[in-house]
């Protein structure tokens, strides 16, 4: 009767310990994935769809936070290596210390490259000009905003429309195309 229950509250202890450690192990993985959600992601098997709400994702370069990108929405699909954001805004960190502010409709991001691109009532802010424009593509790699719509910018004493852009985010300088025109007060110095 005595090795019964020896054996019962052996058994008992036994199924403690190993429920306390897939407890310990949970936790872990779950403080692993809140602390890196790309982790969450590379957990995903290939060839699987996920819609996620309430995005943030932050792109990082040697311990420098380039860009950080909100959404109220996303897709994401494996096969692609696309994510597809709804409701999307970015947040770009220049050296000198200033933000450049994009939104728009729509915004599709490589998750391979970092590489995205944003459509539908794109505008973007920064100190005291905003720009409009339907499509804008970022290149990750070069820290270029590029549009090959007519952009349309407001600013101060300043107004220009240009039928193609492309912004430098690293030598903060931008270059417009096509049938360029504006309105610039003698005294304006524009500066990014």
């Amino acid at each position: 009767m005595r090795s019964k229950k020896k054996i019962l509250l052996l058994g008992l202890l036994l199924g403690i310990l190993v429920l306390s450690g897939f407890l310990v192990r949970g936790y872990l993985a779950y403080r692993e994935i809140r602390e890196n959600p790309a982790k969450l992601i590379e957990a995903i098997p290939e060839g699987t769809n996920i819609v996620l709400g309430e995005v943030r994702h932050t792109a990082v370069r040697e311990g420098k936070k380039e860009w950080v990108l909100e959404a109220s929405s996303a897709n994401y699909s494996e096969s692609s290596r696309d994510a597809v954001f709804n409701d999307v805004r970015v947040t770009f960190f220049l050296d000198n210390g200033d933000v450049v502010n994009l939104k728009g409709q729509k915004g599709t991001i490589n998750t391979a490259s970092n590489d995205m691109q944003v459509t539908g009532d794109v505008r973007v802010d920064m100190n005291e000009y905003a720009l409009a424009t339907e499509i804008i593509e970022y290149n990750h790699q070069t820290r270029h905003i590029v549009s090959q719509s007519p952009v349309h910018i407001l600013g101060g004493d300043f107004e220009l429309r240009a039928d193609a852009m492309q912004v430098d985010l690293a030598t903060e300088t931008a270059f417009f195309s096509g049938a360029v025109e504006g309105q610039i007060d003698a005294d304006t110095q524009l500066q990014m």
